[in-house]
């Protein structure tokens, strides 16, 4: 019984240990320095570890945003959510001619090494769909951020 015991609670310590909660004590200078020079009104700051990267979750005028930066303090990409209003004429004309019993859920922003994407969630009542679009509304061969 001890031994099914620990078992599972090594199993269990497993999955928790896939990304880490840190606090600002946790994390090395050059990570938080880079997301206050980056987004210096960034506010409500969280921060995971995700294997190499370091994750913050964080509000800019209350709007979410999420951004990796590596140990040495380099954004590697964020995003940010939007609104319909935001998302470029192409994205928007390409996502009514292609998904017309699909309606927009979440969407988001993605900047990564100068490159913007657009990713957006699509549901209707049997589905839901994530597809990652270029500024001009072509699909874009990004894999979707979550």
């Amino acid at each position: 019984m001890k031994t099914i015991f620990l078992a599972m609670l090594a199993s269990s310590g497993t999955l928790w240990g896939c990304s880490q909660q840190l606090t600002g004590t946790h994390l090395p200078s050059l990570v938080q320095n880079a997301l206050q020079v980056k987004f210096p009104a960034a506010q409500n700051i969280e921060w995971e570890k995700e294997g190499n990267l370091y994750e913050a979750e964080f509000t800019v005028n209350l709007v979410e945003h999420t951004a990796l930066v590596d140990a040495t303090g380099k954004v590697m990409s964020y995003k940010q959510d939007i609104t319909s209003a935001q998302l470029p004429e192409t994205v928007t004309v390409a996502l009514k001619r292609d998904y017309q019993a699909f309606q927009m859920d979440e969407l988001e922003k993605v900047e990564k090494d100068g490159q913007v994407v657009y990713q957006v969630e699509l549901e209707n009542a049997n589905e839901e769909v994530k597809k990652v679009y270029a500024p001009d509304g072509t699909q874009a061969n990004v894999i979707f951020w979550d």
